[in-house]
């Protein structure tokens, strides 16, 4: 870290009173991504890029602005909840987009990130926000060495070690080119000095734009620029392109996989295991080969999910067994069972100690305690007290062409093999059905329905 401030006593208790505002910048097209879906918008471990940045950026400042294009709604949507958005203008460049946001920022100092730098850590950023505070450097900038620079703009030091400007690669010689540290895009500027510095930046004669790296320059002329060189210059990488997005994914997800190892929970053959950023486990769950979690799923403790299970913004309690199955938007409670080879589809809810065995299709249903469907069938539209057994081949028939149609089943019921359930139609308590029954009225409690259409009887009589 470098820097020669004009009045570092001053800067200082300036920066210690003054809350910092944080500024993302994502008004970038992104054209190398080849994607109707803007760049920052990219799902990177299941949360989009944008996010991702705002977050790592979340615990160090008051507030956020993120600058977007402004014929993209969608930026600002994704964003609402954690920043305000502002439009960039029609001046292209960095130093454009960082100039929409001096309204929304004020005079305070500033951290200011690229929507696409997603590996950076909170404790990067803060170490790069603590070096512009503690030394009062107009600019500080972060940077990493890495083998390979192509295509990045290089940090040029003086014969001193400091900082003397950046250098886009398109724009710098043989000598340029040779340079191994590289801009992060990330800068902690002080506010004030900032918007009276864009102003003196020029339109590029190549390109048209005005770039923020200038800044850089301006404040290094001065005396007034740090530097903060990142430990793990992984953190450094962003993305431009399909390939740069597998390999940001790639990374991210190790983290996740090392915050869940570090929490308690196993994983089997963990590079084919894919966590998303947002989901929870509990400790003593082991996930096995082949699991996906999305979303904002969250898993109990003493879970085993998988092999081969995928979850998608599900609840999940403690004690669960999902083997090779696939559950999405729905809660299963503590001890629940499923699988191999069933799906709980949206808006369905298993209660404690039950079990969906193989082939199992549940829908938009909830099942009570200690209900039972060992073998292959489907109930959509239902809702089934406890201790229910459902026959192998049960289909609630909930769809008539038009309407969906309700199932209704009662507590203790014994649904025989190969029913079919026509909606909307519901079963008593201790009622039961005989194998291939047809049910289209309702089963008062107590009965067994039999045949096609189902008669009924009081249930443990037999034919005479």
């Amino acid at each position: 870290m470098t820097a020669s401030p004009d009045d570092p006593a001053s800067s200082r208790r300036s920066h210690e009173t003054d809350a910092w505002v944080g500024v993302v910048l994502a008004a970038g097209r992104g054209e190398r991504m080849r994607s109707t879906l803007p760049k920052v918008l990219h799902p990177v471990a299941g949360r989009p890029m944008v996010r991702h940045v705002l977050l790592a950026l979340q615990p160090l400042v008051s507030r956020i602005v993120v600058v977007v294009p402004p014929d993209v709604p969608d930026i600002a949507a994704a964003v609402a909840d954690l920043a305000a958005a502002v439009p960039q203008g029609a001046d292209r460049g960095t130093a454009a987009a960082l100039e929409a946001a001096r309204d929304a920022a004020g005079k305070a100092p500033l951290l200011v990130v690229n929507a696409d730098a997603v590996l950076l850590a909170t404790a990067s950023l803060a170490r790069l926000r603590d070096a512009q505070r503690v030394t009062g450097a107009r600019c500080a900038l972060l940077t990493a060495c890495v083998d390979d620079p192509h295509g990045l703009g290089r940090v040029l030091r003086n014969e001193d070690g400091r900082v003397a400007a950046v250098v886009e690669e398109k724009d710098g010689d043989e000598d340029v080119r040779s340079v191994r540290e590289i801009n992060v895009g990330a800068y902690a500027l002080d506010g004030r000095w900032t918007w009276e510095a864009l102003r003196a930046i020029e339109p590029s004669a190549r390109t048209g734009e005005r770039y923020l790296t200038e800044l850089v320059g301006l404040a290094a002329a001065s005396g007034s620029c740090a530097a903060v060189t990142l430990e793990d210059p992984r953190e450094g990488l962003g993305i431009n392109d399909r390939q740069e997005l597998a390999r940001a994914e790639e990374i991210l997800r190790e983290r996740v996989r090392r915050r869940w190892f570090a929490a308690g929970v196993s994983i089997e053959a963990p590079a084919s295991v894919l966590i998303d950023a947002d989901v929870e486990v509990g400790p003593d769950t082991t996930l096995l080969a082949g699991t996906v979690l999305r979303g904002r799923t969250r898993v109990g403790t003493g879970c085993a999910i998988g092999p081969y299970s995928v979850l998608v913004d599900s609840e999940v309690g403690p004690g669960c067994r999902i083997v090779q199955s696939w559950v999405e938007e729905s809660t299963l409670a503590a001890r629940v069972r499923v699988g191999p080879y069933s799906r709980v589809r949206g808006g369905s809810f298993v209660d404690e100690d039950s079990l969906l065995g193989n082939f199992a299709e549940v829908n938009r249903s909830r099942l009570g305690k200690r209900t039972r469907m060992h073998h292959f069938g489907y109930l959509g539209d239902a809702v089934l007290g406890d201790d229910v057994n459902v026959g192998a081949g049960t289909v609630t028939c909930n769809y008539d062409g038009r309407e969906k149609h309700p199932t209704t089943v009662g507590h203790r019921v014994f649904i025989g093999s190969d029913t079919m359930l026509v909606a909307p139609v519901s079963l008593g308590d201790d009622a039961a059905t005989a194998a291939g029954a047809v049910v289209t009225r309702d089963v008062l409690p107590g009965t067994l329905a039999v045949g096609v259409p189902a008669r009924q009887r009081k249930r443990g009589t037999r034919r005479g």
